[in-house]
């Protein structure tokens, strides 16, 4: 009898502990990633960003040596702003053409292929790829544009050119393509995700009431898809905006943001280096939030 006594009077120490674990459990999950976003995201933008004040190659803060030099100098030099505009526009550019190549391979995955198992193979087949390395993946380009490659092989055999073409490779086409490849999947699944939430009656009331074919894919499909369309722009210009390694490669001489803090880091110039990766992320976040106005992501998420 004393047992249960004892037995029920710590249950009810414990209850208040359990009661609070259990309101506060979301809090619990989130937690990991929370802080996983603070050491690796956070903690190291805001060292970048200290570090970005001070002049030298001194490799952490000193708040001894604050100054705005490194900035002043940035935004005074007339290559910055070529730097800008080529890092700008060959990102929206791989964007561009990211999702002209994307979108009618998810339209046709979604709609047109009923069969879940099909989809499953294509899906397969899509993603196979990405298990070569990146590097063999971008190499092997020299077999397929290079002057004894498949397309000159094809002008030649077909008699439009009389010698091989050598300005095929090292050119900003040459850099457009490549980061299409790279990108196309992460392009493809998020326009393909926010196509299966769409409901096929809708576009067949639309056609009902006497919409073209053009007009219910633009007001209805398209504009539905929108999310799934600003996750996948989001994602390849992010990925190509801080690339440096395939510019050094393939661009010919292309200067980038991503490159020029690669090679001021080279040489060990940290404070320029940082400053440089500041203005990379201050023009990340407004693009980024210019795009998102465009269209609400979290319908993706949920249906």
């Amino acid at each position: 009898m004393v047992s249960k006594v004892k037995g029920s009077e710590t249950e009810k120490r414990e209850s208040p502990l359990l009661q609070f674990l259990q309101r506060n459990m979301k809090y619990f999950l989130i937690l990991p990633p929370f802080v996983v976003v603070i050491v690796f995201l956070l903690l190291p933008s805001l060292m970048v960003l200290l570090l970005s004040f001070n002049k030298g190659s001194v490799t952490r803060f000193d708040p001894t040596n604050i100054v705005l030099d490194n900035f002043i100098a940035v935004f005074s030099r007339s290559s910055t702003y070529v730097i800008l505009r080529d890092t700008l526009g060959m990102s929206l550019l791989a964007a561009l053409v990211t999702l002209l190549v994307a979108y009618p391979v998810a339209y046709f995955i979604a709609f047109k292929i009923q069969n879940f198992q099909l989809q499953g193979i294509i899906t397969f087949m899509l993603v196979a790829p990405y298990w070569v390395d990146w590097s063999i993946r971008s190499i092997s380009w020299l077999s397929i544009l290079g002057e004894k490659g498949l397309v000159n092989y094809v002008l030649m055999s077909l008699g439009l050119i009389n010698e091989p073409l050598s300005e095929l490779l090292f050119t900003r086409w040459t850099l457009i393509i490549i980061w299409v490849q790279t990108n196309l999947l992460f392009m493809i699944f998020p326009i393909y995700l926010s196509l299966t939430l769409i409901d096929p009656d809708l576009v067949n009331v639309a056609r009902t009431l006497g919409a073209s074919p053009f007009k219910a894919f633009t007001k209805i499909t398209f504009r539905l898809s929108l999310p799934g369309v600003v996750i996948g722009i989001i994602f390849v210009f992010i990925s190509t905006l801080g690339d440096y390694v395939t510019p050094a490669l393939w661009a010919g001489g292309l200067q980038m943001l991503g490159l020029t803090v690669q090679q001021y880091a080279w040489y060990f110039n940290w404070p320029m280096a940082a400053t440089y990766a500041v203005l990379l992320l201050m023009v990340t976040l407004g693009v980024i939030w210019i795009v998102l106005r465009f269209a609400n992501i979290k319908q993706v998420f949920y249906k």
